[in-house]
């Protein structure tokens, strides 16, 4: 058996006594590839053990050496497990480089277990002086709790044995979710077949005891809400039902009180949550929904649209519209769990499905050029919906979007970049009275955005007809000047990325190569309909 799937490394990380060590060893020789225990290759490395580094040295010059370890290890070449010592992932430049380089799992248990596990060693550093182990584990714990959660997967050693925890690792590693990195508010996205079933057990995971109100729309109540709500009952939660009517036209406060009033009525308490099941109107509405309900509860994301797999459900933004504007009105609350399972893909209209690939060639394009050259590749396969180049490409656009929201939360720099496209995109599909498709406007504000780059000289005329040819493969819109009337372009004045008289804006160049301006609102209408 081998990593066929996931041929990154897997990372174990965990306070000590978690097992890593023992774990990773089943784990390697089952998979028949090397165990690297990072303490003991510092060891090698430094001739020394790692209790007298720390003795002699000192801790800070030990986690200098840690750190220098663990980059070359992540750093060679194909599949192999590796223990990491017990506060290696405590560097956050570290800890991302893991997330980036490979499958970080974090094994961990109480500490009270942690402390039977470790008594009599003295081999550990930390507890040389100590008299009360079970404290000094507790205080190291509460102290690692933000990195620590900071992983692929989190999974719980007590009463185990080595080989089902190594099973436990081995499929997060196959499956490998994408981890979106936020201290203690970290979850992961987990894409593939049949996951939505998982919903149940992630929200128990999650510390959900009460009631959880699946919230849906009309054309995904059968089968997706419905079915939500049995997962949800089948993990011994009571599950409420609230049914919105579809469409943007809809993202209004009066469907969140929907929400609001079917939680207040079933009788929820800070224990309970909403799951939203649905395209990216219902996930945006049930997260402002459950941002709100009792001043905030867990939320879990079920995307049944492309678009909302690859965008609206990741990153912890909510909201709803007002007659002035896309989403004006809203919050940031990040999801405990998002669940994209691409069954959801084999009901949705073909014109939606296609429609979401916009925010794929969005991601894409800020992400760098073999994203693109990828998409390029997969073109074909994605416009006739192959599975595998659909996961490869919500894998990419939601890896994306975790870097950028581990970065800046709450759109106070670089999270901006996301918005390509959607400033002109916004406007054209406000103007519409938003009976065009999200995705298909997106698809016309980026080309709009290519050309007033252009105008700036960020981008090349080569980049432009790249873009264009690439959305037109893909079966979106490129004709932005059909929309950029005067209703349209009133409604960047209102856009929500304005100060003052200006905007933020997204300037794309080459593929990869984006950045940010403050434009004044009269020159972008003034470029735009010049294009």
């Amino acid at each position: 058996m081998t990593l066929d799937s996931a041929p990154a490394p897997v990372f174990l990380s965990g306070p000590m006594g978690s097992g890593k060590s023992t774990v990773g060893r089943v784990l390697a020789d089952r998979l028949g590839v090397p165990f690297v225990d990072l303490d003991a290759r510092i060891e090698a490395e430094q001739g020394a053990s790692v209790r007298a580094i720390f003795r002699d040295r000192g801790e800070p010059v030990f986690r200098a050496i840690e750190r220098e370890a663990a980059a070359r290890v992540a750093s060679e070449p194909g599949a192999r497990v590796v223990a990491l010592g017990g506060g290696t992932v405590t560097d956050t430049a570290t800890r991302r480089m893991l997330l980036a380089r490979g499958t970080l799992v974090t094994l961990h248990a109480p500490p009270d277990e942690l402390a039977r596990r470790v008594a009599g060693a003295d081999d550990r550093p930390l507890l040389a002086t100590a008299s009360d182990t079970t404290r000094v584990l507790t205080s190291l714990l509460e102290e690692r709790a933000s990195a620590y959660a900071e992983c692929h997967a989190r999974i719980d050693t007590r009463g185990r044995d080595a080989s089902t925890i190594a099973e436990d690792v081995l499929r997060v590693a196959r499956e490998r979710p994408v981890a979106v990195a936020l201290g203690e508010r970290s979850y992961r996205v987990e894409i593939g077949s049949g996951i939505a079933s998982r919903v149940g057990a992630r929200l128990r995971e999650a510390g959900v005891s009460g009631i959880a109100v699946v919230a849906g729309d009309a054309n995904v109540e059968s089968p997706w809400a419905a079915s939500a709500r049995r997962y949800v009952e089948g993990a011994g939660l009571r599950a409420a039902s609230v049914t919105l009517p579809p469409g943007e036209q809809h993202k209004t406060i009066a469907s969140v009180e929907r929400i609001w009033d079917a939680a207040l009525e079933a009788g929820i308490d800070r224990h309970g949550a909403v799951v939203a099941v649905g395209g990216g109107v219902v996930g945006d509405l049930a997260a402002f929904a459950a941002s709100t309900i009792l001043r905030g509860i867990v939320l879990a994301q079920i995307p049944t649209s492309l678009l909302a797999m690859v965008d609206s459900s990741v990153g912890g933004k909510t909201g709803f519209d007002r007659a002035q504007g896309k989403n004006l009105i809203g919050s940031f609350h990040q999801p405990r769990t998002v669940l994209c399972d691409v069954d959801a893909l084999s009901t949705l209209d073909r014109a939606e499905r296609i429609a979401g690939l916009a925010e794929v060639v969005k991601s894409a394009w800020i992400d760098s050029e073999d994203a693109i050259a990828t998409l390029e590749r997969d073109a074909d396969a994605l416009l006739a919906g192959d599975g595998e180049a659909t996961m490869r490409a919500v894998r990419m656009s939601v890896a994306l979007k975790a870097r950028i929201v581990a970065e800046d939360e709450h759109e106070r720099g670089p999270r901006a970049l996301l918005n390509l496209g959607h400033t002109l995109g916004h406007a054209i599909e406000a103007a519409s009275g938003y009976t065009m498709r999200h995705g298909e406007a997106v698809a016309r504000g980026m080309v709009a955005a290519v050309r007033v780059a252009r105008a700036l000289g960020d981008a090349r005329q080569d980049d432009e007809r790249r873009m264009i040819a690439l959305l037109a493969r893909l079966g979106l819109p490129t004709d932005p000047e059909r929309y950029l009337d005067d209703t349209a372009l009133a409604f960047v004045g209102a856009d929500k990325k304005r100060k003052g008289r200006d905007v933020r804006f997204v300037s794309p160049g080459a593929a990869g190569t984006v950045g940010l301006r403050m434009i004044a609102i009269e020159e972008l209408q003034r470029i735009a309909t010049r294009g």
